[in-house]
């Protein structure tokens, strides 16, 4: 019995032995030295370490470039030159007296004038003025402004002492004198039209200003003066006026400006000798002369 008891155990020994060995050949290694066994990586995970490029080095990222420098680098647009906006032309009213000689074709004024002063005073066709008491004085033997007297007196002596029978016949007239010895008998004679086309209206009649005068040759020429122009005698007036601040008053073919003209052509008028050089050189009227000052001095049709 004790022969079959140890045979018996000799054979689990060996079966136990034999269990032992495939079971230590069927477990993981880590299991065996009590280890957890890793995860396998998954097949789809991207690989951490970067491809190398075919230099050995890394392959240089895509260039990015920041947007401010990416703005200067790009070439600036072209500007569109916007034309300059051309200036309005200045109206006559708004320019110095100098701009408005040059849109007339003139050389500049003189500087030192004053509408103001009496040698100014205007009447014509479309500007009357009422009744003027002028400071009185006598030129050439007629009345006239005291302003003007010395320089009519010069005119006329110095012409006379050229050869020349000049005298002066008709000077300051009053405003009710140019009414009844010269308007109206002309208006209860021939009508109205035909009063205003040979004698001014009293108000616009450059004698009520004391600064103008008609001359005349001596005996056998008529007062009228229709055979004065053309003398040698009218040559001589009209070169040498502007020396004495005189102009010519009325200038034929530019009626326009002063309207109907002094009966006699021979109307000489005082103006100061800056203003009566200026006219004359330049053959404007008085009328043209003022409007260079002031734009409002005066109206004359068609111009202001």
């Amino acid at each position: 019995m004790n022969k079959r008891f140890w045979k018996i155990i000799v054979a689990l020994l060996f079966a136990l032995a034999a269990f032992l060995m495939a079971f230590s050949s069927c477990a993981p290694q880590s299991a065996v030295n009590g280890a957890e066994p890793a995860e396998a990586p998954s097949e789809e995970a991207p690989s951490a370490v970067p491809e190398l490029a075919p230099s050995g080095e890394a392959e240089a990222p895509a260039s990015v470039i920041p947007a401010e420098e990416e703005a200067e680098a790009a070439p600036a647009p072209e500007e569109t030159q916007e034309p300059a906006p051309t200036p309005e032309a200045l109206s006559m009213e708004d320019m110095t007296p100098a701009e408005r000689a040059a849109a007339w074709g003139l050389p500049a004024p003189p500087e030192n004038i004053d509408l103001s002063e009496q040698q100014f005073k205007l009447a014509n066709t479309y500007n009357s003025i009422t009744d003027q008491r002028p400071n009185h004085s006598y030129g050439a033997g007629v009345t006239v402004d005291a302003v003007a007297a010395d320089a009519f007196n010069r005119f006329v002596a110095d012409a006379q002492a050229a050869g020349y029978s000049v005298v002066a016949f008709r000077g300051y007239i009053d405003y009710w004198t140019a009414l009844e010895n010269y308007y109206e008998p002309e208006v209860y004679a021939h009508g109205a039209a035909y009063a205003a086309s040979v004698t001014l209206v009293p108000g616009c009649n450059d004698h009520q200003t004391a600064l103008g005068i008609d001359l005349k040759l001596g005996s056998g020429y008529s007062e009228t003066g229709s055979d004065f122009r053309g003398t040698e005698a009218w040559d001589w007036l009209v070169e040498h006026c502007k020396e004495y601040g005189i102009i010519v008053r009325y200038p034929e073919g530019q009626e326009s400006w002063y309207g109907y003209a002094c009966s006699h052509p021979a109307h000489f008028r005082y103006v100061g000798e800056d203003a009566a050089r200026y006219i004359t050189d330049n053959n404007i009227t008085l009328e043209q002369f003022m409007l260079l000052y002031d734009w409002h001095a005066l109206y004359v049709p068609g111009v202001n």
